[in-house]
């Protein structure tokens, strides 16, 4: 009944996932927040990007995801009238032409924004990554998620690059600006440090900041890599009346089930290398809440995709493997509390 008087905003926020996107922007909050902050907070290094220019960046990635939903949506019509039949907007609430505009305009909003923010980072390069965004997910949508595993990879990749980013941005300015920082940083270590070694432990700061920004977007991608192949369980009925040729279809649905079986058992030996590093440096807080909240769940998954059979098997499941994930976003301001009381 929900769908039968949806107006137009809300017909347009659930076309582009509201709830995914502020997922999205708690992600990029979050690496912010609770993973470059503490490490630098404690070392009395400011954050150099403003929060407003911050919210920028963030605003840039949401416009971007938006406008892959958009587009994503615009192509699948078809394949979605089969597979989830309640939630087809573009066409029934929103007009094709107006789906597509809006794709254009939010785009195009997003890679201006990623100009203006390249140029205060002072690396235009950086905008080889947003618009590699916006291709990718256009060519997914087009082509790729109707491919075997590629359309799977590519999406978790770009789940990869949501944290990727928003790190990026900071450290990059962070060595550029390094001696500068490195000069007032003196001041809060034993008198007589020299330079060289002042810039010896700036540069190991940031070096954790990297290793524990890419350990996450690790998480992203293996954990979005098997969500999205549980997904193409869950949409098989439709894929397989529009010839589209995902794992599940080509290689059959038990094949797929033990893919999707095989990545998390993967993201469950990463997990426990990372436990093991808590165990010896005695970070028991963290080594709790890996097993109850994120390697157990993941044995969970395991063990139910042995018998799921049916479309609402895999929903369940693609809905438990999203919670999983916002459980290991969860983790970073635990992570950002031990690091700040340790100090």
């Amino acid at each position: 009944m929900y769908f039968c008087f949806m107006n137009p905003i809300l017909a347009f926020l659930k076309l582009i996932r509201l709830p995914n996107l502020l997922i999205i922007v708690l992600t990029q909050y979050v690496v912010r927040y609770a993973i470059i902050n503490p490490f630098l907070a404690v070392n009395l290094i400011p954050l150099k990007l403003t929060d407003f220019q911050f919210f920028l960046l963030s605003l840039t990635t949401v416009m971007i995801a938006a406008a892959g939903y958009i587009i994503n949506d615009y192509f699948d019509t078809k394949i979605d009238r089969i597979n989830r039949p309640n939630e087809v907007i573009v066409g029934k609430y929103i007009k094709r032409r107006w789906a597509m505009g809006s794709h254009i305009v939010i785009n195009g909003i997003a890679l201006l924004l990623a100009v203006y923010l390249a140029r205060l980072v002072d690396n235009y390069k950086l905008v080889l990554i947003q618009l590699f965004s916006v291709g990718a997910l256009w060519y997914y949508s087009v082509s790729f998620k109707k491919q075997v595993i590629i359309g799977n990879i590519l999406v978790a990749l770009l789940t990869a690059m949501v944290p990727l980013v928003a790190g990026l941005y900071e450290l990059l300015l962070q060595y550029r600006f390094a001696d500068e920082t490195v000069n007032l940083f003196l001041f809060s270590l034993d008198e007589g440090t020299k330079f060289d070694d002042a810039y010896y432990i700036f540069n190991q700061i940031l070096v954790n900041c990297w290793k524990w920004i890419i350990g996450f977007s690790l998480f992203a991608f293996v954990s979005n890599f098997a969500r999205e192949v549980i997904k193409d369980l869950e949409d098989y009925e439709g894929d397989l009346a529009c010839n589209c040729q995902t794992l599940p279809v080509v290689k059959g649905i038990d094949f797929a089930k033990r893919i999707a079986q095989i990545i998390l058992a993967i993201m469950i030996i990463l997990l426990g290398t990372l436990q093991y590093l808590q165990w010896i440096s005695n970070d028991i807080t963290s080594f709790i809440y890996f097993l109850f909240a994120l390697q157990l769940p993941s044995i969970f998954i395991i063990y139910k995709l042995q018998s799921a059979t049916a479309k609402n098997d895999f929903s369940f499941l693609s809905k438990y493997t999203k919670v999983l994930m916002f459980l290991g976003i969860i983790y970073m301001f635990l992570f950002a509390y031990i690091v700040l009381k340790s100090q």
